[in-house]
């Protein structure tokens, strides 16, 4: 990443609201066109974030993140600012120089050390250093410190919890790239920081140090049935070290009244926080004041431990029924959205539903399931996605649930998809053939090889005319049939079922399941029940200068229309059709409702514009503008 991209990263992330491309330009120094040209770049990298930047016409563009996502990208920033990147790609040194020069300020904020000393123990100039020192700053100021040289050398200054929290995220930043490293992260990564910063941490932190903290670890996560994920591990058990190293090397949180450190009433972290403090102090044989008890506190809250806690409190009984409610209603809203019914198998609707519960489990606990794979199931399953993310961010709105993570929402269409892809397969087919015996087994085989779901029945054409075909699916016959001799799908087929004859099946089997009509039928269909129903039905051309809608949710289809989501008390249904008469498209669509019933059944609009035709969306554009006239 590049001076450039960083600085225009930095922007972004102090502005939330859409500006001009001009602004960002102004700001840069640059072209308007130059910084268009970076915008994919920066996108590439925002894509680890679940972050892009998003462009309006006419309006401009902004960084759309979630806020967990834009805490952990800004603090990425700041440590790649300090990287100076215009000369990052000639020496990984100098970012491993700064890391440690900023480690030891620090470590030992007591204490002043001079351009010369740091020069020599790096074996580079004093305006290396005093260079390195000014690239610190940016670093520093964010966590409310300042960088002060004076005649008795250069220091550190700032509040004791400032100083924590400085020196838990550095060494957070080195400790996680050193495993990204050990891990296989590439030769670019290699080198990154020098052994002597990795030995300064290790030397910090004793043996001792190192088994306290992962003892208390155990010892919450056994008393809480909790468990710490990876990145909450990592940092309660870095803050809580670097906690016990300034403590016993003589550094205190200021002062605070008891009176401010609770925060609630009836909040379990409060106890759990003073018996670490006890814990800390028998160990260490100090004792601890309210405002180290305070910071523990705040060590906790920064855990998803507190949620999960209030959690267990709820009564188990009324718990499991707002899962099974959660669930019901999730399954009857799939199926009125896709048309799918998800009730047919018991045993699938009972899975569905703990498998649903589970994952509302994890929410309420705030520890949701990591997927690894999302994606690929973006690639490949992005419109069922769509209507896994609406359902479920519709449905937490209406039971007051905790908000449900993308991971687990894929996870449940992952879930969902492998039934619906396991029963689509399966089908019941009629092979007509007059080949002998020994060839109709033959070409029964090669069926079996390529669609093992499928239960073939053979016969020959004169028992054929004499079958009832109701209970079958499909018929493929070796013999011509006539017009009015089926009334399923059929395909003619050689003997042999060569590449060709499955290519003809895989069409005809595509068309059975996608009636390209029945999309733009289904589409005006629901359009019209949304009126019936007492929605109000509004449509209206893009404006050149179209403020952005905000709601609860907003979600792309994948014909580029936004389906906006705002939920109202004011008894208002209002489904609004935003038309790009230009571009011959639908922009977006609004749904202002306070029903939340109704704004189920409108997300079937989304389902339908994933998966129609583009013809079928230009007549529905068509339609409603004409208002079906």
């Amino acid at each position: 990443m590049n001076s450039r991209q960083i600085a225009f990263l930095r922007l972004l992330l102090e502005h939330e609201e859409y500006l001009p491309v001009s602004f960002y330009a102004g700001k840069m120094d640059v072209s308007d066109k130059t910084l268009r040209r970076m915008i994919p770049g920066v996108n590439e990298i925002l894509m680890s974030y679940n972050g892009a930047v998003e462009s309006r016409p006419g309006t401009g563009i902004k960084l759309e993140v979630n806020e967990e996502e834009r805490g952990r990208l800004m603090n990425s920033a700041f440590m790649m600012e300090l990287m100076d990147s215009g000369a990052l790609s000639g020496s990984w040194n100098q970012l491993s120089r700064r890391m440690d020069i900023a480690l030891n300020l620090l470590l030992y904020s007591d204490e002043t050390t001079s351009l010369s000393g740091l020069a020599y123990k790096y074996y580079v100039s004093k305006s290396s250093i005093a260079g390195d020192l000014k690239a610190l700053v940016p670093f520093a100021g964010k966590h409310e410190l300042r960088i002060a040289q004076g005649y008795g050398g250069t220091s550190v200054e700032g509040t004791e919890s400032c100083l924590r929290k400085a020196l838990a995220e550095l060494l957070l930043y080195i400790l996680d790239n050193n495993i990204n490293v050990n891990a296989g992260g590439g030769p670019a990564a290699a080198g990154m920081f020098e052994s002597d910063t990795l030995m300064t941490i290790l030397d910090i932190f004793t043996e001792e140090d190192l088994n306290f903290v992962e003892g208390l670890i155990k010892h919450i996560e056994t008393s809480a049935g909790y468990r710490f994920d990876e990145l909450e591990y990592m940092e309660f058990s870095v803050n809580l070290l670097v906690m016990i190293y300034r403590v016993r090397n003589g550094f205190f949180m200021e002062p605070i009244l008891k009176s401010n450190y609770r925060k609630q009433d009836g909040d379990p972290l409060n106890a759990m926080a003073f018996e670490l403090a006890s814990r800390l102090s028998g160990s260490y044989r100090y004792t601890l004041s309210v405002s180290e008890t305070s910071h523990i506190y705040n060590i906790l809250a920064a855990t998803h431990l507190g949620n999960f806690l209030l959690q267990k409190e709820l009564p188990e009984e009324e718990s499991r029924k707002t899962a099974v409610a959660f669930g019901e209603d999730f399954i009857d809203a799939f199926s009125v959205i896709t048309g799918i019914n998800l009730r047919t198998k018991s045993t699938f609707y009972v899975n569905v539903v703990s498998h649903i519960t589970l994952m509302l489990n994890r929410a309420a606990s705030s520890t949701p399931a990591r997927n690894p794979i999302i994606d690929i199931l973006l690639d490949n399953y992005k419109g069922t996605i769509n209507v896994c993310q609406i359902i479920c961010r519709i449905l937490t709105e209406k039971f007051r649930l905790p908000e449900i993570s993308f991971d687990e929402i894929c996870y449940l269409m992952l879930y969902i998809q492998g039934e619906l892809l396991a029963d689509e397969e399966k089908m019941n087919v009629i092979l007509v053939s007059n080949m002998s015996n020994s060839i109709t087994n033959i070409l029964k085989h090669k069926l079996s090889q390529n669609y093992p779901q499928w239960s073939v029945l053979s016969c020959d054409y004169n028992r054929f005319l004499n079958m009832s075909q109701k209970q079958y699916d499909l018929i493929l016959s070796t013999v011509p049939l006539g017009s009015g001799e089926h009334v399923i799908p059929y395909a003619l087929v050689s003997p042999l079922l060569d590449e060709k004859d499955c290519t003809v099946v895989n069409n005809l089997l595509k068309s059975c399941r996608h009636r390209e009509d029945l999309y733009l039928r289904e589409l005006i269909r629901t359009r019209n029940d949304l009126y019936d129903i007492g929605c109000t039905i509004e449509v209206r051309n893009r404006k050149p200068t179209e403020i952005p809608v905000t709601g609860l949710l907003k979600v792309t289809a994948l014909k580029e229309v936004e389906f906006v989501y705002i939920h109202n008390e004011a008894g208002i249904n209002r489904c609004e059709f935003v038309t790009d008469l230009c571009r011959k498209k639908l922009d977006k669509v609004i749904m202002d409702m306070s029903n939340w019933d109704f704004m189920l059944f409108a997300s079937k609009m989304v389902y339908l514009m994933d998966n129609c035709p583009d013809w079928a969306m230009t007549e529905f554009i068509q339609n409603i503008i004409t208002e079906g006239r």
